[in-house]
């Protein structure tokens, strides 16, 4: 029988040591402050049967030495979007786009469906929900993380990690604490405040943790402060005793640089399994771990796999294929949920039968995006593309073609040596080649490349840290536009005609998690016929450690001519545009890469009804916006980016997805404009804007976005208002409730959202998210919501505690951040 009792961690690790329980009382009176959620007596009756040495195996995921414990072998997936790696599985939508549902049930049918997924592919420990806060456009894991804002986070990453372990699975829980860029991730210095850090970056995990006490949380790359996440006590003791983890922590796949000093420090698991565990046989049992820390750890492992059914409910030999038709309508569901309107002028959208041709323009094929590189890839296996899914929709009624226009986000060809020339007239460039990371001074030797593409040092008897400079000249074969790419593993520029064309850094040409190349890219009008100067740079100072490599590519003609032609003739034009992300890389611009924006400039001007979808991983530069009637996020949709988008275009959905983060109007706006700020000043970052990140930093600092946090169109109207608002002193929550009325002549679906205005004290951002709630009205239809607000949420970070301001709160209820209708004031004494 799985009998469970409710006493603290602490009395379990005293009993299970052979003390007194008297002791253990005392004990458990010191102890770190610890959920009285399920603590299964059985964890500690089998702790007091372990060695030493069968604890450090447990702690080293050595589960082949616990064979004689009946200890179950914890097997591992990475499940942000889908189970990575494997095949049979169902790609749901990257989390980003799962935070732009505003839906905590959606989130919770998905923490349910990668459950089961899991389980029947034999792993009993999923690696996610990913609730990383969204600091900076450049962050190339953004799309992996569930936005800006910790509450929306938080209340969506419950659900899912809620979801997940009831189907007998530990969910891990990532990354703690601020990782919020790729640039020099593994050393990377975050200055953050104390403030900054509890009412942002670990609020999240607050809220997670405070629902499902006892799962797992995984630690971060960066130093915080001056400290490896994975090597800071300081941060375990915010995780284990302020936020309340029952459950065990784990590091990511590097786990700093003293994996010892990182269970001293509160590391409770290892490794991601056995194989990526750094701790020596007896690095944990020679003395220079406490006892108490071992069983610590030991338990809190133990616990958490008790407690979530591990012991009791183990996992069968994995299925081939173990995605059903429910999970693929759930997919689309999020999809659709997930898709935000961003703009729709003189209702372009829905399509109407008044459309009889329509060009579906850009890398709309099977070249779609369904994912970002890194742990959140999930291979889609069979499903529909854009251009297969409209054609589909359309049916007979509506003539559909297809012009690329632009090939996306990918490299290109390399440049062929013929057209190439050094400056004494062979065929090739003139390679300089320098020791050290930069290309001045001598060179340690020269060489003719036939052209520029190579993977490992093209010379021999370089030194471990070279660049190198290639010089000479282009001889163009077509007139008009040329674009060219740089795919490097280091920091390259390409200069022509004495422009600088490209140039940015890719740490890895692609990460070996996904299938998508990291290119650079740039474009220039040429001449055929006409010499040109070319010079490359290249340096490996800042490539992955042992790697190296650049592909100088180009596509000499433009795919664009056949695009606006066909946009021409043709009712209404949709432009599907891209930008490759993931793991191991930041976006150095905000640009869209290539010649995407003169794509979709040229086809609005031939184009009156022109729709653009921005199948990417947040905000990008939108210097057509005015030029073009409709504009859509789709973000990678995993298997349902097809079926979505279509459903969409044609009004068979309603677009109610809202956006988790603010897209700026340019680079300079929002936090990390600054050198100082991103990427940092060698290896230190400051975030020097503090608790203002998101649409925080854009109300304090009178910035006007592109789009708020929060905007979503749909394809009705809805009005907001009748705002009541009450507090409870006793419980101290704050009630409000709203009336949200569907003012159009079709169902839709909205997103009310709730922000809060605390006191002139707190010294607190203009305003914070505090509640939401997503539904579906009938035309004409209304409905009554009800929001609880809990003194949490309007409480700030102040000398190492969470204190609720005395004073007049405003509460505002709307439809984004910057669009709120209503208002109300309450006084809380």
């Amino acid at each position: 029988m799985n009998r469970r009792t409710f006493l603290s961690a602490a009395v379990l690790t005293a009993l299970a040591s052979g003390i007194t329980p008297a002791a253990a009382a005392a004990a458990a009176a010191a102890a770190p402050r610890r959920s009285a959620a399920a603590t299964d007596s059985r964890a500690a009756a089998l702790l007091s049967r372990m060695t030493a040495a069968q604890k450090e195996a447990l702690i080293r995921c050595d589960f082949a030495a616990l064979n004689s414990l009946g200890i179950p072998a914890l097997t591992m997936v990475d499940a942000s979007a889908g189970l990575r790696g494997e095949t049979g599985v169902t790609a749901f939508p990257v989390p980003l786009a799962q935070a732009a549902t505003f839906d905590a049930d959606l989130a919770g049918q998905l923490g349910t469906a990668l459950g089961a997924e899991g389980r029947a592919k034999g792993f009993n420990n999923l690696l996610g929900p990913t609730v990383d806060t969204a600091r900076t456009w450049h962050f190339g894991r953004q799309a992996e993380s569930m936005g800006e804002d910790p509450f929306l986070s938080g209340t969506l990453g419950a659900a899912l990690t809620r979801r997940i372990q009831e189907q007998h699975l530990v969910a891990t829980v990532k990354h703690f604490s601020a990782y919020t860029q790729e640039v020099n991730r593994f050393f990377v210095d975050a200055q953050i405040s104390d403030r900054a850090l509890h009412e942002i970056y670990h609020a999240a995990f607050e809220r997670i943790v405070g629902t499902v006490p006892v799962t797992s949380v995984m630690m971060a790359y960066p130093k915080i402060n001056g400290t490896f996440a994975t090597q800071s006590p300081a941060l375990f003791k915010d995780l284990k005793n302020a936020i309340g983890l029952v459950g065990y922590t784990v590091p990511d796949f590097w786990a700093g640089d003293d994996p010892v000093g990182a269970v001293k420090a509160g590391m409770d698991l290892g490794g991601l399994g056995p194989g990526g565990v750094k701790i020596p046989v007896g690095g944990l049992t020679d003395g220079s771990v406490p006892t108490t820390r071992l069983d610590d750890a030991a338990l809190r492992i133990l616990n958490t796999m008790f407690v979530n059914g591990l012991f009791d409910h183990p996992v069968s030999s994995p299925a081939a294929d173990v995605s059903t038709q429910a999970h693929k309508d759930l997919a689309h569901k999020l999809a659709v949920n997930s898709t935000v309107l961003l703009t729709n002028r003189g209702q372009a959208l829905p399509l109407t039968s008044a459309v009889t041709s329509l060009a579906v323009i850009g890398p709309a094929d099977s070249t779609t995006l369904t994912g970002v590189s890194g742990s959140t890839y999930v291979n889609p296996g069979t499903w529909t593309t854009p251009l297969a899914a409209i054609k589909d929709r359309a049916g007979t009624a509506i003539t559909v073609t297809h012009r690329p226009g632009s090939v996306g986000d990918i490299p290109l060809t390399p440049v062929p040596p013929t057209v190439l020339r050094t400056s004494s007239g062979a065929a090739g460039l003139t390679g300089s080649f320098y020791a050290g990371a930069q290309p001045t001074g001598t060179p340690v030797a020269t060489q003719i490349s036939a052209g520029i593409d190579f993977t490992s040092a093209p010379l021999a008897g370089l030194p471990e840290v070279w660049s190198a400079r290639w010089s000479g000249t282009l001889t163009p074969t077509t007139t008009g536009l040329h674009r060219f790419s740089l795919l490097p593993s280091g920091t390259t520029k390409l200069v022509i005609k004495g422009k600088t064309i490209i140039s940015g850094t890719r740490h890895s040409r692609q990460f070996f998690l996904g299938p998508y190349d990291y290119p650079l890219q740039g474009t220039i009008d040429l001449t055929s016929g006409e010499p040109v100067s070319i010079s490359v740079e290249y340096t490996n100072s800042t490539a992955d450690t042992g790697t190296c490599g650049l592909t100088l590519g180009w596509q000499p003609k433009s795919l664009i001519a056949d695009a606006v032609a066909a946009a021409r003739t043709s009712d209404a034009a949709v432009i599907v545009v891209n930008r490759v992300a993931g793991e191991d890389m930041d976006h150095g611009s905000l640009d869209l890469p290539g010649d995407q924006n003169k794509l979709i400039a040229d086809v609005a001007a031939a184009n009156a009804r022109t729709i653009v979808v921005l199948n990417t991983d947040g905000p990008v530069a939108m210097p057509w916006i005015n030029d073009v009637e409709a504009v859509v996020q789709l973000w990678y949709a995993g298997r349902a980016t097809g079926t979505a988008l279509a459903a969409i275009l044609f009004g068979d959905a309603d677009p109610s997805g809202r956006l988790p983060v603010t897209f700026p109007v340019s680079a300079s706006q929002g936090p990390g404009a600054t050198p100082a700020t991103y990427p940092g000043n060698g290896p230190t970052v400051s975030h020097s804007e503090g608790h203002l990140v998101g649409y925080r930093y854009y109300d304090t600092k009178n910035q006007s976005p592109l789009f708020p946090f929060g905007h979503g169109l749909s394809y009705t109207t809805f009005n907001i208002g009748s705002l009541e608002t009450s507090f409870n002193a006793d419980s101290k929550t704050l009630t409000a409730t709203v009336t949200v009325t569907n003012s159009g002549s079709r169902e839709g679906t909205e997103v009310v959202q709730l922000y809060a205005a605390l006191p002139a004290g707190a010294q607190a951002e203009p305003r914070r998210l505090v509640g939401f709630r997503k539904v579906t009205l009938a035309p004409r239809a209304s409905t009554r919501l009800t929001f609880s607000i809990g003194a949490r949420d309007l409480s700030v970070w102040n000398a190492g505690t969470w204190k609720l301001a005395p004073g007049s709160y405003t509460v505002h209820a709307g439809r984004s951040s910057r669009s709120l209708s209503v208002q109300r004031i309450v006084t809380i004494s």
